[in-house]
């Protein structure tokens, strides 16, 4: 009698080739094929008679075997078509092809009656069935049902795949059940062995969706319990009240060299509120590219520095934490902040000088540093802090619930208060998301750009408009401005056919070879990207080629130009913040979203950037058009590798969420239950930063 643990490859009929070929997969066991879910649902219920099929349909049909044959595609060297001829009831015939599957010709003889499913397409204006499904009738008929398609690897049928989980499918119920039996019938959800069942062979497509329903909110309940745990165990801490600080605050501000906007003095009010009370601060900071987040931060800085308390910016990368210590420094030091920069290659303080990372660490426990600006290096088990106030992470969803649990860990072994927490982002995310990705309660948003600031003019270059392009450099340098010019990628890729950055800084080397061009990706090391931007913000460079590792934080008031090759090849989000850092100033600035292609799709996706500049309403758009990887990237923002849920779910991540709360707080001994470590198995494989 089999069992859950049952390897697959002591299954009878299984050989040694076929058990390697599900390893691929990462199935070893029956329980794995159970969690290998189909990506969609062929209906072969319903047939249609072969004179009544039309060019794009998805059909199934019965029909009998007039001729097949075999031969080599002439034109295509390695290619192997084999084609039937197929009658049925209607007395129509359908030619039938299959490509590099040359042993169907042995499979399938004569007078065969074969079921067939796939997509009716067009060849010299014949219709045709390309490789489609095929089944015999049999007593037990795929064809009458709902037939699952899996995600597959070569020389692995669908067929065998099926065959598995049909020897699995019985044991689903020796699975513990996740969720209590309350909650199950409150919110009306399947049960888990139920939508394990009807997950892969449903009766219906409401079952299916139903299940797919059940399993996507164990993935998302699981990731939420433990932010909503984490997010608990930071709240029953205390944290250092502080006081508002106001003369010394409305010092800072008066000497800002801008104003602040009726937007940034809310969400600061907020933020100081917060940092009043011994409950922590759990705030998420959001605003638009170039909405003043930075200085927002600043003064929530300064505000614990007077209360004698340190304070902490994490930043995901080592450009934008050099970013905003080039920025703190110009604000905070003329206020005799003293600030330090710490990440994998720079050690920093703020009399510009390195410094030894020994000598670093020592002034930091003594309380002679106030500020550090820094990368995840910060958050090395060597660093102690005096006595740490406020932490603010920028981009918070790129750092995931570990490296928050560090800081907390850390200063409680030291027995020192917990921190006050604020994050900041300027990737638009909606309010949604930002409850269920962060687990904060509290959300504070700057709406629109400093005054002063105008429009960026956004235009869209097509394959035949690439003179606009020269123009517009030679304007922007006579002007005596800057200029970025975005790639997607660092080496070139005939197979992408997109101009790759190191291809594009050689190419217009030759084409302006009176201007000072710089190269900036990813493969460089830090302090060579850091030595060109510096230069670029010094303007001794005119222009400088990039791939998107620029795409937050930078900051050149006199950059007013912004080219961005193979603009099809990235999200309507990211494009507005590759845009954003142009617009810096009260110059007139431009970005051109170049594409070779010319496709009506493209243009569409194009022109809704050049015509909206609300970076919250294009990443809700494209939310829904491409997916939420194109604006977060799952391995990037430290997000888990659901199998089924996505970003997308909006809807679901609210009945996580709120489902969490309930567990948390209705059902205490939930979380020591089997039912619980069954739920938390789920985060096992999930990657994070």
């Amino acid at each position: 009698m089999p069992s859950l643990l049952t390897p697959i490859k002591t299954i009878h009929g299984v050989g040694p080739a076929i058990a390697e070929r599900f390893q691929k997969l990462g199935l070893l066991t029956l329980q794995d094929v159970l969690f290998h879910f189909p990506f969609r649902h062929q209906d072969w219920r319903r047939r249609v008679p072969i004179d009544e099929v039309t060019a794009g349909q998805e059909v199934t049909i019965l029909g009998q075997v007039v001729k097949i044959s075999g031969r080599s595609a002439w034109r295509r060297r390695g290619l192997h078509v084999t084609e039937a001829i197929i009658i049925d009831e209607s007395g129509a015939t359908l030619s039938v092809v299959w490509f590099n599957q040359p042993y169907l010709v042995k499979t399938f003889k004569v007078n065969d009656h074969l079921f067939l499913s796939g997509k009716i397409t067009t060849k010299k204006e014949k219709i045709q069935l390309q490789n489609p499904m095929y089944e015999r009738p049999t007593t037990n008929p795929t064809h009458e049902k709902l037939v699952p398609i899996y995600p597959a690897t070569e020389g692995l049928s669908q067929w065998q795949i099926r065959k598995i989980i049909k020897l699995a499918l019985p044991l689903a119920g020796l699975l513990p059940e996740t969720l209590p039996a309350e909650i199950i019938q409150h919110y009306t959800i399947l049960p888990r062995a139920e939508a394990l069942q009807q997950i892969h062979f449903p009766h219906t497509p409401e079952q299916a969706t139903r299940a797919v329903t059940r399993l996507k909110l164990d993935e998302l309940l699981a990731w939420q319990l433990q932010w909503q745990q984490a997010a608990g165990d930071w709240r029953k801490q205390t944290a250092p009240a502080m006081v508002f600080q106001e003369p010394d605050i409305q010092s800072f501000v008066g000497r800002l060299p801008f104003k602040l906007t009726d937007e940034q003095r809310k969400a600061a009010w907020q933020i100081l509120q917060d940092l009043t009370l011994t409950k922590p601060m759990s705030r998420l900071l959001q605003g638009d590219v170039g909405s003043g987040k930075t200085v927002v931060a600043a003064l929530a800085a300064y505000n614990a520095i007077k209360n004698g308390r340190q304070a902490v910016l994490l930043a995901p990368t080592v450009i934008l934490a050099e970013q905003h210590w080039q920025t703190l420094r110009r604000v905070l030091q003329p206020q005799g902040v003293r600030l330090g920069l710490l990440t994998s290659s720079t050690v920093q303080q703020s009399n510009d000088d390195r410094c030894n990372l020994t000598s670093f660490r020592r002034r930091l426990s003594r309380g002679e540093i106030d500020l550090v600006v820094g990368t995840h290096a910060v958050l090395s088990p060597e660093i102690a802090w005096h006595n740490l106030g406020l932490v603010i992470v920028d981009e918070q969803q790129r750092f995931g619930v570990a490296q928050r649990q560090a800081l907390l860990d850390k200063q409680q072994q030291a027995n020192q208060p917990t921190p006050h927490f604020l994050s900041l982002t300027a990737t638009p995310i909606p309010r949604t998301l930002a409850l269920f990705m962060t687990g904060e309660l509290d959300i504070s948003v700057i709406k629109g750009r400093p005054p002063g600031r105008l429009p960026i003019a956004t235009e869209v270059i097509g394959p035949k408009q690439r003179s606009v392009i020269d123009r517009a450099i030679e304007s922007t340098v006579t002007k005596l401005e800057q200029i970025y010019v975005i790639t997607p990628l660092i080496e070139e890729s005939d197979s992408l056919g997109v101009r790759a950055a190191t291809v594009e800084y050689e190419r217009l080397k030759k084409q302006w070879p009176k201007l000072r061009l710089g190269l900036v990706h990813g493969s460089m090391p830090a302090d060579d990207r850091i030595g060109v931007l510096d230069k670029f913000r010094r303007s001794e460079l005119d222009l400088v080629v990039s791939t998107t590792v620029i795409e937050v934080g930078i900051d050149v008031p006199n950059a007013t130009l912004m080219i961005i090759e193979g603009a099809e090849r990235f999200g309507l989000a990211q494009l507005h913040q590759l845009r954003g850092r142009v617009g810096r100033s009260d110059k007139p600035s431009r970005c051109l979203l170049v594409t070779d292609q010319s496709t009506a799709s493209v243009k569409q996706r194009l022109t809704k950037v050049a015509t909206i500049d609300d970076g919250l309403a294009l990443a809700e758009q494209d939310l829904q058009a491409r997916g939420a990887g194109d604006l977060y990237g799952v391995r990037q923002s430290g997000l888990p590798d659901w199998k089924l849920a996505s970003l997308q779910d909006g809807e679901l991540m609210t009945t996580a969420r709120t489902i969490a709360q309930e567990l948390l707080t209705k059902y205490p001994d939930w979380l020591k239950s089997p039912n619980a470590a069954e739920l938390q198995k789920l985060t096992a494989s999930w990657h994070r930063e």
